[in-house]
């Protein structure tokens, strides 16, 4: 069992956000991602991840608990929101998880 499974024991917060974006193929922002909780939920599907989160050692956790078969298409950076620069329309979804 990962710390998501203890976080969300019953899936609902994966399912949840299952029903309400169809990650398939696309481009993806997340913003606060920590240590990858709602990252691994969805990153399968996707064509890339750019997962950010001001606390470095969150990140370097992140880093380290990446699966290889998604470390070509997830990168963590370690940046707040407003220190990065993002190219317009460089993302079809940007997601927050417990960011707001």
């Amino acid at each position: 069992m990962d710390r998501g499974d203890v976080l969300d024991p019953e899936g609902v917060e994966t399912r949840t956000i299952h029903d309400l974006i169809d990650f398939a193929g696309k481009e993806v922002l997340e913003i606060g991602c920590g240590e990858g909780r709602m990252t691994w939920r969805y990153a399968e599907s996707v064509r890339s991840v750019l997962a950010i989160d001001p606390d470095e050692d969150s990140i370097a956790i992140a880093r380290e608990q990446t699966p290889r078969k998604l470390s070509s298409r997830v990168a963590f950076m370690a940046a707040g929101i407003t220190d990065v620069d993002l190219a317009e329309n460089a993302f079809d979804v940007a997601i927050l998880s417990w960011s707001i």
